[in-house]
């Protein structure tokens, strides 16, 4: 059996680690070395007699073919991914102006950090948490974690574990690695707490930072539960729109919903045609012709043909009007 934990970075795996290290704590076989190869999780995976413990984060030379589909736990935790990198600078003490800070590393961190979640939750049977869900309820955490991994759980138990793993105890063995090292039942370093609050990311990253960051992953963001702040995000949940939309146009065919172009084709509504248009149509031509036989009928009034003539033109305008709307009308 494998129990991998794989959470982002910085998004609370040591304390999935830790807490799962105590619940395992005497099963048969049960081993969590540091310096585990990738090739070891397929063979610990199809032995049940092994019980492999490790703790790895997304590298982009990974793929899916490394990881066991079968005999194998994964432990995914996920949070804010401006803060999961806001909080890598702040362990590696790289300020603003550290060559490997920047908005360039910014959005590859924020890529490789998306990449892995895409291959961390396909696994079958993920386990999945939120860093802000269970930040401030390490007790649901605890029974969370015993419940996936099938391990009875009593209340004191419980209550040890959390006292385990509680702020203090860490602090505790943050000091301890300054002496002698990372121990590697808790995996905790000299560095390795620093502002955990939600939204730290302010205080850390740059504006430039910021919109790179945002630029890769605002979509993912908003479906995970975050707000967006710049435009470089709101550009990213544009072009994730534009994608689903193309996406889903390209499958239509395959669903055998006709695309835009097998649409048959949907004349517009025809145009309203005046009520009686063939009487007045009569009408307006009756008076077209009397008014041109009167105005030639007429002889010096001069005046008298003008407006006769003018009567007779407009008489005929409207006539020709109206005919095209009837014929218009015909032919829609």
């Amino acid at each position: 059996m494998l129990v991998l934990v794989c959470g982002m970075h910085r998004s609370g795996s040591t304390l999935v680690w830790q807490i799962t290290r105590l619940l395992l704590e005497g099963q048969p076989g049960l081993r969590n070395p540091r310096d585990v190869e990738l090739k070891d999780f397929a063979a610990a995976a199809a032995d049940p007699d092994d019980l492999l413990m490790a703790k790895v984060h997304y590298r982009p030379t990974f793929t899916e073919e490394e990881f066991p589909r079968d005999g194998a736990i994964y432990l995914y935790t996920y949070r804010d991914l401006r803060d999961a990198i806001a909080s890598l600078y702040r362990k590696g003490r790289y300020t603003k102006r550290d060559p490997r800070r920047g908005p360039r590393n910014s959005r590859l961190a924020a890529r490789r950090e998306l990449a892995g979640n895409d291959m961390w939750t396909s696994m079958p049977g993920v386990w999945i948490a939120k860093y802000e869900d269970f930040r401030d309820d390490v007790p649901r955490l605890v029974r969370n974690l015993a419940t996936t991994l099938q391990i009875d759980l009593t209340e004191e138990r419980l209550t040890a574990i959390c006292a385990e793993v509680d702020i203090d105890a860490q602090k505790q063995r943050v000091q301890a690695a300054l002496v002698v090292g990372i121990d590697e039942d808790s995996r905790i370093t000299q560095n390795h707490i620093t502002d955990g609050r939600e939204g730290a990311w302010r205080d850390t990253l740059t504006e430039g930072e910021l919109g790179a960051i945002e630029l890769e992953s605002g979509a993912w963001l908003v479906t995970h539960g975050y707000t967006v702040e710049t435009k470089q995000g709101k550009l990213n949940i544009s072009r994730a729109r534009r994608k689903i939309r193309a996406e889903a146009a390209a499958a239509a065919p395959e669903r055998g919903t006709p695309t835009p172009s097998q649409q048959p084709l949907t004349r517009r509504p025809a145009p309203a045609v005046v009520p009686h248009a063939k009487l007045w149509a009569i009408v307006l031509a009756a008076l077209t012709a009397i008014a041109t036989v009167l105005a030639i009928g007429i002889g010096s009034n001069f005046s008298a043909r003008l407006v006769l003539s003018i009567l007779a033109v407009g008489c005929a305008g409207a006539c020709g009007i109206i005919v095209g709307r009837v014929q218009q009308h015909r032919q829609r």
